[in-house]
């Protein structure tokens, strides 16, 4: 679906609703009108969407933007928590949590957490501030349902940095791997089902965070780099005090030496050109002394999943999995190849929406954004998934509509049909923005006519 004008104009009748849903315990009736206008401004379509510009385009006063936004002691988790409760349960089904890693490119040095480093999004070493975000995606799209800025450890400890952007006297560094179990402990207790968690090397390497998603009983299927993990073909569980006994392990790059051909299983997929591809997976059972570092006689049982198309030279990735039970050759197909979510998301937060455009500098201001743009992000995938699916079940209709949001959404309805007004007929008092300006340079007056 293509999100222009015409789409917004039809559908902010719901928009009142939606954000009636999840701004109504972020306090003041103040607070809540001026981050709906936020969210309505960040849903515009165009580029820029930095506080003055989005005033300019709402017709209001900026310094109430930048106050709720940068300013307001209001908690993103009363925002993130509607999110998880009534808004992802429509958005189901969902067979997988992914980790994902966003960089916000920044040149300065004075925003909050930005740093020169590698954003595994981008696979490169940038000047950048990073989120670690909680999707959840069918393969097809992604929904947002927690996420939190990562803050380096040289942001972390001493106090001289700590009053300027405002970073919480509780805060200590924590690395990406437990910052994403803390996001994922997040859902789960809000009430989420989990789902197979997936995540890149960084994480799939980490033998802590594959221990905590075991404790957790939780399924997942994490990319690994062969040569860097140590693990046997077979049961080897020897007290940890008696090494000597303890057979030597060897790399997953040595038992992938040793698949024979009868274990590789040729697989097939379509893509959404039609385009028929195949690949070859092996899947094997593995066990990994990360337990005996870990002061246990318990090694991680896990399944070793290789795709790895015939006439290649090297894999396409390795995994290492933990599910309920023996997983089949469609299951690591989807979760390996059905990654369609990825060009989806990063499409509609960037190219469509342009959600990266945030020049504040403090904690609480990155984490308003964060969860602002978020929803105005699902508000979109909600208007397209109900016109996909044949049976949609919506927002709960016992919420009451907010009365403050309703006239606030009533009121920018009417700045719209302004905008493909003639400017004489503009109230003389108001900003007289060009409608180019304000929509985007995609506008053209026949997206008016219906």
């Amino acid at each position: 679906m293509k999100w222009d004008l015409a789409v917004y104009k039809e559908n902010i009748p719901n928009l009142t609703r939606y954000l009636s849903t999840l701004l109504a315990s972020i306090g003041r009736p103040e607070r809540r009108v001026a981050t709906a206008r936020y969210v309505e401004g960040l849903l515009l379509p165009g580029r820029r969407k930095f506080i003055r510009p989005l005033a300019e385009r709402l017709q209001v006063d900026a310094q109430s933007l930048h106050q709720a936004i940068s300013n307001s002691p209001w908690d993103d988790q009363q925002v993130w928590l509607p999110i998880r409760n009534d808004v992802i349960p429509i958005l189901e089904p969902f067979d997988r949590w992914v980790i994902n890693e966003r960089a916000w490119t920044k040149q300065g040095s004075a925003s909050i957490g930005v740093a020169n480093q590698r954003c595994g999004a981008n696979g490169k070493k940038s000047r950048c501030q990073i989120s670690i975000e909680i999707l959840a995606s069918d393969g097809i799209f992604a929904a947002p349902l927690a996420g939190r800025l990562y803050l380096p450890e040289d942001w972390a400890p001493g106090p001289t940095r700590r009053p300027k952007p405002e970073i919480p006297d509780a805060l200590r560094f924590a690395t990406k791997s437990a910052l994403a179990l803390a996001l994922i402990q997040e859902a789960i207790r809000d009430g989420l089902v989990p789902r197979t968690v997936v995540a890149d090397s960084s994480y799939g390497n980490n033998a802590d965070f594959r221990s905590a998603l075991l404790r957790a009983g939780m399924e997942f299927f994490l990319e690994v780099d062969p040569q860097t993990n140590m693990a046997w073909d077979f049961q080897a569980d020897t007290p940890p005090w008696n090494t000597s006994l303890q057979p030597h392990p060897y790399s997953l790059e040595k038992i992938l030496d040793k698949i024979g051909p009868g274990e590789w299983k040729s697989c097939a997929w379509t893509t959404r050109e039609g385009v028929t591809r195949r690949t070859r997976l092996a899947i094997r059972e593995v066990f990994l002394d990360s337990g005996f570092y870990q002061g246990t006689d318990r090694l991680q049982r896990l399944w070793f999943i290789t795709d790895w198309p015939a006439g290649q030279s090297r894999p396409f990735r390795c995994y290492l999995g933990h599910f309920h039970r023996a997983p089949s050759e469609v299951t690591c197909l989807q979760l390996s190849r059905n990654r369609s979510f990825e060009e989806q998301y990063q499409r509609c937060v960037d190219r469509d929406l342009d959600l990266f455009c945030y020049q504040g500098r403090s904690w609480k201001g990155f984490h308003h954004h964060l969860v602002l743009s978020s929803a105005a992000y699902l508000f979109v995938l909600r208007v397209e998934l109900q016109n996909q699916r044949a049976f949609w079940a919506d927002l709960k209709e016992g919420v009451p509509i907010d009365p403050v949001i309703a006239a606030e959404t009533a009121r920018f309805a009417s700045v719209l049909l302004r905008c493909g007004s003639p400017a004489s007929e503009v109230a003389a008092t108001e900003p007289r923005t060009p409608v180019r300006q304000i929509v985007g340079e995609s506008w053209s007056p026949e997206s008016w006519q219906n």
